[in-house]
């Protein structure tokens, strides 16, 4: 019975540490009252509408939020307020489509119960976005994080070519190192309720 390669063994080991580490983050950030996420939400729109890049954006990408993710309502609000055009993600199949949305655009269900933009609704190229919120289950110093396990933002990430990448996550979302996969992509920038900093 021939072996596995080592890298090849070291990858699955680390697919299994990522798995058990996306289960117990949900589970601990499913926990947070809905008063605290609000709380800590509020605090990360401000050093997020804070940023310089984020103030010198045309076009901003944000998420919807999903159980106790980040909420971004706030973030929107600011960007239109602004004058910024905002786009949102909608699912096709492996790929995330990015469609311009406003304050009446009414969002639809998509998948996995996450608020989307209407098919019919104009796309946006992915060159255009300036600033890109990216959602996160636990992310570390290095900009690594861990998603629902989809890969999206990861397909996503590589053609937000003129785009700083932004993940938000609550403090304590932060790890000493995500086991990252050759195809995880990092982002530039982490914000969370108590700190702003530059992946390294």
């Amino acid at each position: 019975m021939s072996r596995q390669p080592a890298d090849a063994n070291e990858e699955e080991i680390r697919r299994k540490v990522k798995a058990e580490l996306r289960k117990r983050m949900r589970s601990v950030r499913g926990a947070l009252p809905v008063s605290a996420c609000e709380a800590r939400s509020a605090e990360i729109a401000k050093r997020v509408i804070a940023l310089e890049r984020f103030q010198l954006a045309n076009t901003i990408l944000v998420f919807s939020s999903i159980r106790r993710e980040v909420r971004t309502q706030a973030i929107m609000q600011a960007a239109w307020t602004a004058g910024k055009r905002v786009a949102l993600p909608r699912v096709v199949e492996n790929d995330l489509h990015l469609h311009w949305i406003s304050v009446d655009t009414e969002l639809v269900e998509g998948s996995f119960g996450v608020s989307e933009p209407p098919e019919d609704v104009a796309r946006i190229s992915p060159e255009d976005v300036d600033f890109a919120l990216v959602p996160a289950l636990a992310v570390d110093l290095r900009g690594y994080r861990i998603g629902y396990g989809g890969g999206y933002y990861d397909r996503l990430l590589p053609l937000l070519e003129n785009a700083q990448s932004c993940a938000l996550a609550f403090d304590f979302q932060l790890i000493a190192e995500v086991p990252e996969l050759p195809i995880d992509v990092p982002v530039d920038v982490v914000v969370t309720d108590q700190r702003v900093f530059e992946a390294s």
